[in-house]
């Protein structure tokens, strides 16, 4: 089947947005929605009905805001660059976004959030500018889309949104086990914030064996296929229990920074620096490896290794309540990004029940986690069957003329 090419202008028109002066309080707490790209999460937004953010009526003449209806595309066009969802309540934006009103003659707009999601890597390659890649307005407006007639269009959403609905009930069952496992702690060692079985609580800094430490920078000349260490990345453990340490970058580095910033099993690793607040002083911990293997970690990232009185698998679910969340958050700072400093870890509580007793929700979570990874495999498959269906949509081999 055979597409008709059309520009982003031709078939919608694309809207910038604005930050208004947050020195100005008249122009905040309103009641008209305004969101920035940290509120679009990673994987299928779909519909977006909120904002974390409001701003006066005020704010929004003054600045020259557009309200962007609903159906609007919102891209973000840098920091990071190429995520998608849909308006689904009137709402505007910050400078973050090219955001794209379709025109409903031509194109259906969940087609086109669609043809988006499956171009990150396409809408990256578009970014310009040194310090920071960014794609402008008018890279967007010439964005060339391959468009099928709208009865065609609407067919392949529909397709589209079953396969999205799997991957929806998948998340949401790996979702309800993440809940199971906060129930058992809370069952088995209470509320932190609360201590009713009077656990010891001690600092972070009174807990670790050694010195925390920040990890390896890397120019970009020294990452290679052929590097001699593999460097664990934030994206590699962020909002995982365990770091991921499969399919890892490599780097060349010498002995002494191997040595330095080798990483082993049960050293926990925070998320040092993040865009989105809600990242900063996320944890997980190494899982075990190859003993052959030369894994290090990355410049963006800090380092503790846990004295034998806390299990590291206890420590990241407990890392994952509010009583931690809230200290970490307490002790970060917020400018250009939020960050997080590793006296600002140390100085951070948390209870320490005896080990044998943390010895026996680790033989709890293992069986979660073994449910868990089954799930998280067959999310896997159902993404990769999704992703082919959208390529072989946009090349036209679903349907024939």
């Amino acid at each position: 089947m055979s597409y008709k090419i059309y520009k982003i202008k031709d078939i919608g028109e694309v809207v910038s947005g604005t930050t208004p002066s947050t020195n100005n309080e008249s122009y905040w707490n309103g009641n008209i929605k305004w969101i920035t790209p940290a509120e679009l999460i990673d994987g299928h937004n779909w519909y977006l009905y909120d904002t974390n953010r409001k701003i006066t009526e005020k704010a929004f003449k003054d600045c020259n805001l557009r309200m962007l209806p609903r159906g609007t595309i919102l891209l973000t066009s840098r920091a990071p660059i190429g995520k998608v969802a849909i308006v689904g309540e009137e709402m505007c934006t910050n400078q973050g976004f090219k955001s794209i009103i379709c025109n409903p003659n031509y194109v259906n707009s969940e087609y086109l959030y669609f043809w988006l999601l499956s171009k990150k890597d396409y809408l990256n390659h578009l970014g310009r500018g040194a310090t920071f890649k960014e794609i402008s307005k008018s890279i967007v407006e010439n964005i060339e889309v391959p468009l099928p007639s709208l009865e065609i269009q609407n067919k392949i959403v529909e397709i589209l949104k079953k396969a999205l609905n799997l991957i929806d009930k998948r998340k949401a069952q790996i979702e309800a086990l993440d809940q199971l496992t906060q129930s058992v702690f809370l069952e088995m060692f209470g509320d932190p914030w609360i201590n009713p079985k009077k656990w010891r609580v001690k600092k972070i800094k009174e807990v670790i064996k050694n010195k925390p430490i920040n990890g390896f920078f890397a120019k970009n000349e020294q990452y290679s296929d052929k590097g001699n260490a593999k460097i664990i990345w934030i994206s590699d453990f962020i909002n995982k229990r365990s770091a991921n340490i499969h399919g890892l970058k490599k780097v060349v580095a010498t002995e002494e920074d191997i040595k330095k910033y080798q990483v082993k099993y049960g050293d926990i690793l925070f998320c040092r620096s993040s865009l989105n607040v809600d990242g900063i002083g996320k944890a997980a911990y190494v899982p075990e490896f190859p003993k052959d293997e030369n894994i290090i970690f990355e410049c963006h990232i800090i380092k503790i290794t846990l004295s034998d009185e806390v299990l590291p698998e206890f420590f990241q679910v407990l890392s994952e309540t509010k009583f931690f969340r809230n200290q970490i958050i307490k002790h970060s700072k917020t400018s250009t990004m939020t960050t997080i400093s590793q006296s600002g870890i140390m100085e951070c509580s948390i209870i320490v029940p005896p080990v044998q007793i943390q010895n026996q929700f680790l033989q709890i979570l293992k069986k979660i986690e073994y449910e868990k990874q089954k799930l998280q495999n067959s999310l896997s498959l159902l993404n990769d069957n999704f992703n082919s269906l959208m390529q072989r949509a946009f090349k036209g081999e679903l349907f024939n003329d």
